[in-house]
């Protein structure tokens, strides 16, 4: 029988951390539902959410990102979510405080552990994209999990227990074995690389602010030299990085069957369907109406 750790109801937990900031440095979450009970929603800590069973969406932010059993979504005080719940799905959230890893800190070292951990958790683009977790990971993952649950039904201090702690590591490093093998870069190395990828990704919706005039004077850049410089530090051309990352935002939206043509078009600004199914065929060799038709086919 699955339980809720720290021995509160967990709707009342839900109530509870609305109104509190600080609470245990770890709490875990193991439930069934065939509707998700909450909104979107923010954080007070970082979360790991793990889709033991089921099937539906994930809403991440401005992400629409479809899951099934063995999923692995990462959050951080900054994003906030839901789900649209297809199949009757259990949920096993591990959620911490960044002070969880300096419990387990030996005096003297330095915090690497913590410093990893809440750098991915952070990570925007790891937000816009699912993680691929493939086998043999898949297996160890749940394996993890399982372990992860099974120590906090014999543990009453779950916070300080080390097999816990290890389990969570052990997450941690398959998550980043994961983004090797995809094209995600966690770690840009000028800040105001990220900060230009930031703005784009958080304007994709808005395209008069990405005009090169108006992203060039918000970042203090020459107008006329603005696209060389997107392609010197990027290895890629501005206009087919926001194309290609408008493109795939788009067929998520479709994948999830959730949104008509003509919502898509609006919420990218584009001038009519016309122009939005013009645009998705260059970038998918077919109309969206055949690409959602295949979609249907395909699951």
């Amino acid at each position: 029988m699955r339980q809720e750790y720290l021995f509160f109801d967990f709707y009342a937990v839900i109530v509870y951390m609305r109104t509190l900031k600080q609470f245990e440095a770890l709490v875990l979450h193991d439930f069934e539902e065939a509707v998700f009970h909450m909104e979107s929603h923010g954080h007070t800590y970082f979360e790991m959410g793990y889709i033991y069973k089921g099937c539906g969406t994930h809403f991440l932010n401005n992400s629409v990102l479809p899951y099934t059993a063995g999923d692995l979504f990462v959050l951080c005080p900054e994003d906030s979510h839901t789900f649209d719940i297809s199949e009757s799905t259990r949920f096993v959230f591990i959620k911490f405080t960044d002070s969880y890893f300096k419990l387990f800190q030996q005096p003297g070292t330095a915090d690497f552990f913590a410093t990893e951990a809440i750098q991915i958790m952070r990570s925007k683009l790891l937000k816009e994209n699912k993680l691929d977790i493939t086998f043999p990971n898949s297996g160890i993952l749940k394996n993890s999990i399982d372990s992860i649950l099974l120590a906090a039904q014999n543990d009453q201090n779950i916070s300080h227990s080390q097999i816990i702690y290890h389990q969570i590591l052990s997450v941690i490093a398959l998550i980043k074995n994961t983004i090797s093998t995809m094209s995600i870069n966690l770690s840009l190395p000028d800040p105001s690389q990220e900060l230009l990828i930031s703005y784009i990704h958080d304007h994709i919706y808005n395209p008069a602010a990405l005009k090169i005039p108006n992203i060039a004077l918000h970042f203090n850049i020459a107008p006329k030299y603005f696209s060389e410089y997107f392609k010197r530090r990027f290895g890629i051309a501005y206009s087919k990085y926001v194309n290609q990352y408008k493109a795939y935002l788009i067929e998520l939206r479709f994948q999830s069957k959730m949104f008509t043509l003509k919502q898509v078009a609006e919420e990218f600004g584009f001038a009519d369907e016309s122009h939005l199914s013009r645009f998705f065929k260059k970038y998918y060799d077919q109309s969206p109406g055949a690409y959602q038709k295949e979609q249907i086919r395909l699951y």
